[in-house]
Protein backbone atom coordinates (compact mmCIF):
# COMPACT_ATOMS: atom_id res chain seq x y z
CA UNK A 1 0.00 0.00 0.00
CA UNK A 2 3.05 2.42 0.55
CA UNK A 3 4.44 2.08 -3.09
CA UNK A 4 1.21 2.91 -4.05
CA UNK A 5 1.15 5.80 -2.76
CA UNK A 6 4.69 6.77 -2.87
CA UNK A 7 3.71 6.38 -7.16
CA UNK A 8 1.10 8.50 -6.44
CA UNK A 9 2.64 11.50 -5.14
CA UNK A 10 5.60 11.19 -7.61
CA UNK A 11 3.12 11.42 -10.18
CA UNK A 12 1.19 13.85 -9.02
CA UNK A 13 5.00 16.14 -8.75
CA UNK A 14 5.76 15.37 -11.98
CA UNK A 15 2.51 16.54 -13.36
CA UNK A 16 2.02 19.59 -11.27
CA UNK A 17 5.58 20.50 -12.33
CA UNK A 18 5.11 19.90 -16.17
CA UNK A 19 1.93 21.82 -15.56
CA UNK A 20 3.55 24.80 -14.60
CA UNK A 21 6.65 24.69 -16.79
CA UNK A 22 4.15 24.58 -19.65
CA UNK A 23 2.14 27.42 -18.51
CA UNK A 24 5.36 29.39 -18.38
CA UNK A 25 5.60 28.70 -22.02
CA UNK A 26 8.99 25.96 -21.08
CA UNK A 27 7.67 22.75 -23.05
CA UNK A 28 6.43 21.11 -25.81
CA UNK A 29 2.74 20.32 -26.25
CA UNK A 30 3.59 16.85 -27.10
CA UNK A 31 5.57 16.34 -23.73
CA UNK A 32 2.35 17.32 -21.66
CA UNK A 33 0.50 14.86 -23.38
CA UNK A 34 3.05 12.30 -23.08
CA UNK A 35 3.39 13.18 -18.93
CA UNK A 36 -0.52 13.70 -18.21
CA UNK A 37 -0.88 9.84 -20.45
CA UNK A 38 1.66 8.39 -18.14
CA UNK A 39 0.13 9.97 -15.45
CA UNK A 40 -3.47 8.92 -16.14
CA UNK A 41 -2.73 5.29 -16.66
CA UNK A 42 -0.01 4.54 -13.56
CA UNK A 43 -3.31 6.48 -10.94
CA UNK A 44 -5.80 4.14 -12.99
CA UNK A 45 -3.28 1.15 -12.36
CA UNK A 46 -2.81 2.47 -9.03
CA UNK A 47 -6.59 2.25 -8.42
CA UNK A 48 -7.10 -1.24 -10.22
CA UNK A 49 -4.32 -2.15 -7.24
CA UNK A 50 -5.88 -0.30 -4.57
CA UNK A 51 -9.51 -2.22 -5.18
CA UNK A 52 -8.00 -5.35 -5.70
CA UNK A 53 -6.78 -5.06 -1.81
CA UNK A 54 -9.94 -3.99 -0.66
CA UNK A 55 -11.61 -6.81 -2.25
CA UNK A 56 -9.24 -9.64 -1.16
CA UNK A 57 -9.37 -7.86 2.37
CA UNK A 58 -13.22 -7.96 2.24
CA UNK A 59 -12.81 -11.99 1.20
CA UNK A 60 -10.45 -12.37 4.44
CA UNK A 61 -12.70 -10.78 6.63
CA UNK A 62 -15.11 -13.31 6.25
Amino acid sequence: MVDEKVWAVMTVFAVGVVVILDLLGGLPTGVVLIVGLFAAVLLLGIGILVLGEIRDGMRDAR
